[in-house]
């Protein structure tokens, strides 16, 4: 196992452990992961097509539990080890474009994080 995917496996645990231990709600993490800021300028519609299309064109993300992980994978070291329910998202996708983590998913550009935030919504959506 490679540094990186060990160190991204042990920090997902102590994110569940903290959470359990502090009492974060599972819930509110989830409805904030899946509401992309996306939602405000491209619409609900829009935003469940643009899901479904990436869970489509990434097998390994289609289900819920593995789009959740790896955002939480994406998330600094300091957020995952605080344990707060309400990850630094807006910050995690600027991330993303300056760090060149972006995928093109029907004509747009998108972070890795929005992208899955939509995908999220669209199965919240079915």
């Amino acid at each position: 196992m490679e540094r990186r995917r060990f160190l991204g496996v042990i920090g997902g645990t102590a994110v569940a452990a903290l959470s359990v231990a502090c009492g974060a709600s599972p819930d509110l993490e989830r409805s904030a992961l899946a509401r992309p800021d996306l939602l405000q300028a491209l619409g609900p519609e829009r935003v469940r097509a643009l899901g479904v299309r990436y869970r489509e064109m990434v097998p390994a993300e289609r289900d819920a539990d593995s789009l959740r992980d790896a955002i939480r994978r994406s998330l600094p070291l300091t957020a995952r080890l605080s344990g707060s329910s309400a990850p630094p998202l807006a910050r995690l996708v600027h991330e993303d474009f300056e760090g060149g983590r972006t995928v093109v998913v029907d004509g747009w550009i998108l972070s890795a994080t929005e992208a899955r935030q939509c995908a999220l919504f669209a199965l919240a959506q079915a």
